[in-house]
Formats: C-alpha cells, sequence, structure tokens
C-alpha cells in the first residue's frame, strides 16, 4: 500500500511550478486541472487518479478486508481556515477508522462546492472529504456527499467560525456508513499521488439552501473533472 509523508499532504494545499519565470500556484481556473500535469506528472501521467465516475451496474462485491470500522465520535477544538483552495477543518485531536487492522486517525476535511465523484453520472450538492493517515502514512479518504435539505447544526458551526470551533466531525457523517463504495484512487489535488483508498458513502447527510450558498461564497467550482477508471475495479458494500 502506498504510504504517504506529512509532507505529501502540505503538497495537497500549495504545489508550486515557475510559468515564464514566475512562481504560480495551483489553482481551479488560471492553473486548472488542464494544467496540473505542469505541477506534478502523476496528474497527467497516472493511471489510478480520483475522482471517478462511479457506475454502480459495474461494481463488483467488497472484499470483507476493505471493511472500515467508524471512531470517529470525538468532540474537541479544530481550526477553521480557506487554504486557498477549500473550506478546510483540522482537529487538534479526532477519531479514527480502523482498516486492514491498522488505525487511520483524521488529519482534516474540506469541502467542495459541487461533489467530485459521480455516481451514475450524478455530481452532488456538495460533498467533505475526511483525510485519515495511519501511523506507516498509509491514506484512506471518506467522501460524504450533501444534498439540499433541512439546515444542517454541524456544518453551521464551521461556517460562523471565525478561527476555531468546538465540533464532531461525527455529526457531519450520514446515518448508515455501512453502505458504500471503495476503489484505490488519488488526492483530487496536485501531486495527485496515487495510494489512497477511497470510500464513498451511499447515504447522504443534508445541507440548505442557504448553507449551500454560504460554501460556495468560499469556493463554487473548486472540484476536479471525473479521471479515467482504467483497469480498476469499484466495489460496493
Amino acid at each position: 500500500m502506498k504510504k504517504f509523508s506529512t509532507a505529501t499532504l502540505a503538497l495537497m494545499a500549495g504545489a508550486t511550478m515557475a510559468f515564464a519565470g514566475v512562481e504560480a500556484h495551483w489553482d481551479y481556473a488560471k492553473h486548472g486541472p488542464q494544467d496540473w500535469g505542469h505541477f506534478s506528472k502523476t496528474c497527467k501521467q497516472g493511471k489510478e487518479q480520483s475522482p471517478i465516475n462511479i457506475e454502480t451496474e459495474k461494481t463488483q462485491q467488497l472484499d470483507h478486508s476493505y471493511t472500515i470500522k467508524l471512531s470517529e465520535d470525538y468532540k474537541g477544538v479544530s481550526t477553521v481556515v480557506d487554504n486557498g483552495h477549500s473550506l478546510k477543518v483540522t482537529p487538534v485531536d479526532a477519531g479514527y477508522i480502523s482498516l486492514h487492522g491498522k488505525d487511520y486517525k483524521l488529519k482534516q476535511f474540506h469541502f467542495h462546492g459541487m461533489s467530485e465523484h459521480t455516481i451514475d453520472g450524478r455530481r452532488y450538492n456538495a460533498v467533505a472529504h475526511f483525510v485519515h493517515m495511519a501511523k506507516d502514512g498509509s491514506v484512506a479518504v471518506i467522501a460524504v456527499m450533501f444534498e439540499v435539505g433541512e439546515e444542517n447544526p454541524a456544518l453551521t458551526k464551521i461556517l460562523n467560525a471565525k478561527a476555531k470551533v468546538t465540533i464532531n466531525p461525527n455529526d457531519l457523517l450520514p446515518e448508515d456508513t455501512d453502505h458504500y463504495y471503495h476503489y484505490k484512487g488519488s488526492f483530487t489535488t496536485p501531486p495527485c499521488t496515487e495510494g489512497v483508498e477511497w470510500y464513498i458513502f451511499k447515504d447522504t447527510v443534508n445541507i440548505s439552501k442557504s448553507q449551500l450558498d454560504a460554501l460556495r461564497k468560499y469556493y463554487r467550482n473548486n472540484e476536479r473533472p471525473t479521471q479515467p477508471l482504467n483497469k480498476r475495479v469499484v466495489q460496493t458494500k
């Protein structure tokens, strides 16, 4: 399994490249996904890139060794920042998930104004990505899709936070966390490093229209286009 360092995770938020002698930061516009190969060759040449479109009729039954156990129920202080690409929440301490007999600590979660993964071609109203890392550097990311409905109290706390917020990440998870899609992919931002275990929950959580508008004030078009599946298989539980 691919191992990642803390430095690699940091690169997700700040990869740069010199264009005509001027240092440029990747983004979703001028230096958008079409140019990310300049920041990291993997973004252009990788064969296991994320996000993808999940075709439900082509999924296979989940190998039980990839079942995850969630222990995200941990209330503590988190920092909330606009990192230039998304609204990011970093817990001082947090819960974890268990996979392959290892614990993956929740390092941060962030939001996209539309979902990056699509299900049978459908893109959801928004998504939160929960990034977890094991002590050996292995990474697993959980994607939680949002659908417009009632107000989400946990999201309100984050949107109203100035710099710090006391929140339980578990409050942002859907009711049903037993059913999801799994596949092996990559970070969805430069350096697009592969070897990430992706879990996309089937159940969704609510976001009100006003909350969605507030979230999109930060970033509306911060989603990478779906990438070719190539020879990978998407599993379902």
